[in-house]
């Protein structure tokens, strides 16, 4: 039971964060909630000011205003004010959202995402077969964290060895490292130069004629839809934003799933038996304890939203983790339930618009792990060293730490 109360202006203290569940209970039938105070990600605590939100927690108005891109708008002043880099898509409002993503979906396609699996099997196979049976791993940062920024740099075609810097910048710019506010703008700055060299460098050679590459950089230069076309500073923007979004929530999707094998291991037998089971689970444990919680937009006009009224120009915050757990949608709400008729429904990978472009590259990049962990290992049990909740952001929930042994027999 928590010690602190369950209030609106509580939701962003460490114990809450721990566990938000509960309190997302308590508050959900007075939703929406006025007075929540925390920061956007990518801008800095103890440099930027934190922004004070509507708090949204039922399912059907998290549903209502994702879906309404107009009456609530995407864009994120204080983190474009902020040193920050400013991500692309994910803070883009409409006309230009529709016609920026018309042009990345002609680079980020399903089939260069299943052309990854290979090489996803290779590397997931590499890291699965280092741990050694019989002996405590942590899994957070022992395996989880570094298979989403390889695959990120396989992505972009760069070297494997700037994957540990991809995971660093992620989570300075999430904010759940343990920065002070100058470390995380100089980790911003580190990664947003990365990437101009780089994207600037591809862009420089094709200009010089050099034929297009395989890689995500390349069919982002030279993708086009309807006539339009990325411009560099757009192309540098988008890998940011893949590699802040993608590396950071992969890592803790992937811890969270681990967990779960562990957590319900009569479900983790029926899927090693029965691996077509796989997108249930997968789904039920994004449902269930999807990483992201939630996401702020801001009211481009008065709104009433459950009898509240929310004034043009108001910041809210969608919490899609609360809409996971709301009775009136998924019965039985704390039950971790793979045959759930509705668990694909869930909002962790968002709704409308600004749904998650790299959605299916998380899920394989899940289901290569967890099919390598249950082909060679018989068993896994909880490791003797505590099991960790990330208490630094609302933004995430998750684990930094998950003590894991696993056995061959």
């Amino acid at each position: 039971m928590s010690t602190v109360p369950y209030d609106v202006a509580t939701l962003a203290v460490p114990e809450i964060i721990a566990d938000p569940y509960p309190a997302y209970a308590a508050l959900r039938p007075l939703s929406p909630l006025p007075g929540y105070v925390d920061h956007p990600p990518g801008t800095v605590p103890g440099v930027d000011e934190p922004v004070v939100a509507w708090a949204l927690l039922s399912h059907e108005q998290v549903t209502r205003a994702a879906k309404d891109h107009r009456t609530f708008s995407s864009r994120d002043p204080v983190q474009e004010a902020s040193e920050a880099p400013s991500l692309m898509l994910v803070n883009t409002d409409q006309p230009g959202h529709t016609a920026q993503r018309k042009v990345v979906s002609k680079a980020f396609t399903r089939s260069r995402v299943a052309a990854l699996r290979p090489h996803l099997e290779e590397q997931v196979g590499a890291l699965v077969a280092a741990i050694r049976p019989g002996e405590e791993i942590e899994v957070v940062h022992g395996i989880c964290a570094a298979l989403p920024a390889i695959v990120m740099c396989r992505f972009f075609g760069a070297p494997e060895s700037d994957a540990p810097a991809y995971e660093r910048w992620a989570n300075a710019f999430m904010l759940s490292s343990d920065l002070t506010g100058e470390e995380r703008n100089a980790s911003n700055l580190e990664l947003a130069g990365y990437f101009v060299d780089l994207v600037g460098g591809r862009a420089q050679s094709l200009a010089d004629g050099r034929e297009p590459s395989e890689d995500l950089i390349d069919a982002l230069l030279v993708a086009e839809a309807d006539g339009d076309r990325l411009s560099v500073e757009e192309v540098i923007r988008l890998c940011i934003t893949l590699v802040v979004a993608g590396s950071e929530t992969s890592m803790y999707f992937a811890a969270n799933v681990v967990d779960a094998l562990l957590e319900y291991p009569e479900e983790a037998a029926r899927l090693r038996a029965d691996r077509s089971r796989m997108t249930g689970f997968l789904n039920e444990s994004l449902r269930l304890a999807g990483p992201p919680q939630r996401l702020f937009r801001i009211a481009t006009e008065d709104v009433e939203v459950g009898g509240r009224l929310i004034r043009a120009g108001d910041w809210v915050a969608l919490f899609f983790a609360a809409a996971n757990h709301d009775p009136a949608v998924f019965p039985d709400p704390e039950a971790f339930d793979p045959d759930r008729e509705n668990a694909g429904k869930h909002l962790t990978f968002g709704l409308g618009i600004h749904y998650c472009l790299g959605a299916p590259l998380a899920m394989l990049e899940l289901e290569c792990l967890v099919g390598a962990l249950l082909d060679r290992f018989a068993r896994f049990e909880r490791g003797t060293s505590a099991r960790l909740p990330q208490t630094a952001t609302m933004l995430q929930h998750s684990f930094s730490s998950v003590p894991v042994v696993f056995y061959e027999e």
